[in-house]
């Protein structure tokens, strides 16, 4: 029976020790936290701007073969599929895998044509907030057609 009696030695940890071990953990956290949400949202955004930059580079691609870029109704699955018109042009695919989604798990937006005029398109990612414009994590990260990038200089993020 003795031998099933904890001696004053064997003891455990004191509620005191226990809350200051948990106030040291949320002071910690409190303090590195913010740091790495942070820096995982600034690779987020560096993330969208390398995917943007590759689907316009694949949607350059596509041009070269077919002579016009895919329209916003057949959209970026025609990088991976062939179009139902000139089906016999299409080299692709242009991309592999499945076309990704954005970091933030939202689709990007492709138009066709874009602002720019007949031969030109639009691509973006709406950001962290998945809205149309904002600021930070929540801007825009946008693509243009090379007429496009001289019409709005200073505002591409790239």
């Amino acid at each position: 029976m003795s031998g099933t009696l904890k001696r004053k030695d064997e003891e455990g940890f004191t509620l005191f020790e226990v809350i200051a071990v948990l106030c040291l953990i949320a002071a910690l956290t409190a303090v590195v936290g913010p740091s790495i949400w942070n820096r995982l949202e600034r690779g987020r955004m560096q993330t969208a701007q390398v995917q943007v930059a590759m689907l316009k580079n694949c949607l350059n691609d596509y041009r070269l073969d077919m002579g016009v870029y895919p329209s916003t109704e057949e959209g970026l699955e025609s990088l991976r599929r062939p179009p139902f018109s000139g089906a016999e042009r299409w080299n692709g695919p242009y991309i592999d895998g499945p076309v990704p989604k954005d970091p933030w798990g939202n689709d990007y937006v492709y138009i066709y044509p874009g602002t720019g005029g007949a031969n030109t398109f639009e691509l973006y990612s709406y950001g962290a907030d998945g809205q149309e414009g904002g600021t930070g994590v929540n801007a825009d990260i946008r693509a243009w057609t090379e007429a496009e990038e001289r019409s709005f200089e200073g505002i591409m993020e790239y």
